[in-house]
């Protein structure tokens, strides 16, 4: 997931809205908004499908034109190009190491700074010694840098045994079908995607300024949800016996499931209110790890918990959840899994991206 800063003064929004990064829709290949000013190019038409998102992208910097007056509508963008595109959209801060991560990508490159802010921001896999700068990129190199980037690799890894919404794709399958969920990618008709086809520069300008668009969406918490139809995701129910980690509130991959189902089942996603845990569960632990009891904590009763002297807080990344450690009076290991701020803002980030943008602390 994207990352969060977290300090004590700040732990806890949880009795206030939140506004985090979210939407708008642009669809690929299809008509759009139609833009009411001009792009701005010579070779981009006012009524193009991709005007406004151009429009958009060349006024936020996050994408410049070939040349004076020329956007380069059609063409192919260099694998390069995208990450400092992608880097530029989330505004990630720069990283330049004395030393390349990439043989073919050192620091007297124009591109050596966005290469390697991506890379320790998750958004490329730093599986190869050779990056490929300035190869032209596909479309399915195109969403997975995306979605890398957004921090979904895991969700990629759970989605990559579903089927795949389009016949033809078969490597980086995960990352497709959670970007296709989401309603980030279309394909190109006939149940096809083209994943090997290389992208295009107003391709590209346009699933970024998609993205951008559903993450400054603000989320809005409700007092009641009447006329919503509300969504709970469970938390893992700790009971005695069980071996630790057990607890973690709203797994991210159980919320990704109920939002994917949801949307292909045809509900309206603005009528979705997400109900999401307030406080925290605690679990009282014997010497030997395994679960002796368990119970529910206020938000009121964490806040004061993890001030207290001897509590230690941590974050899990793979869970996604805040957690604290602490001896009891009787010896035991007591956890507590905890809603942050950190924690709140990765779930709803996830269901913004699915356009459920209303949500209730219970």
């Amino acid at each position: 997931m994207r990352r969060y800063t977290m300090s004590a003064a700040l732990v806890l929004l949880l009795c206030f809205g939140l506004a985090i990064p979210a939407s708008a829709h642009n669809s690929e290949g299809a008509a759009v908004l139609a833009s009411t000013a001009a792009a701005g190019y010579d070779d981009v038409p006012d009524g193009h499908w991709s005007a406004a998102s151009v429009t958009q992208a060349t006024d936020m910097g996050i994408f410049q034109g070939v040349s004076s007056g020329v956007f380069g509508l059609g063409q192919p963008i260099s694998r390069a190009a995208f990450v400092t595109a992608m880097v530029r959209l989330f505004g990630w801060e720069a990283v330049e190491p004395a030393e390349n991560s990439f043989t073919d990508v050192t620091s007297d490159r124009w591109f050596y700074s966005a290469v390697e802010t991506a890379l320790a921001n998750g958004g490329i896999a730093a599986a190869d010694s050779e990056f490929r700068p300035t190869e032209n990129i596909t479309r399915e190199e195109m969403v997975s840098m995306l979605l890398r980037g957004l921090g979904y690799t895991s969700l990629a890894g759970v989605a990559s045994s579903y089927s795949a919404p389009f016949a033809d794709v078969s490597t980086n399958k995960g990352f497709v079908t959670v970007a296709y969920d989401m309603g980030i990618v279309s394909g190109v008709g006939e149940n096809l995607f083209d994943p090997s086809g290389l992208a295009t520069r107003e391709q590209a300008a346009t699933l970024l300024m998609r993205v951008y668009d559903r993450l400054n969406r603000e989320a809005v918490q409700l007092d009641e949800t009447d006329g919503y139809q509300v969504v709970t995701v469970e938390t893992p129910a700790a009971r005695e016996g069980d071996d630790l980690p057990t607890t973690p509130l709203e797994p991210l991959t159980e919320l990704y499931n109920t939002l994917r189902q949801l949307k292909n089942s045809g509900t309206d996603m603005g009528q979705v209110v997400l109900c999401l845990t307030a406080g925290g569960v605690r679990t009282i632990n014997s010497p030997g790890g395994e679960i002796e009891g368990t119970d529910q904590l206020t938000v009121q009763e964490v806040e004061e918990l993890i001030q207290t002297e001897g509590v230690n807080t941590y974050y899990s990344d793979r869970y996604e959840s805040a957690y604290c450690l602490y001896q009891t009076v009787g010896g035991q290991t007591a956890v507590v899994w905890y809603q942050s701020e950190q924690s709140l803002s990765v779930k709803l980030q996830l269901a913004c991206l699915f356009d459920v943008t209303s949500y209730v602390l219970a």
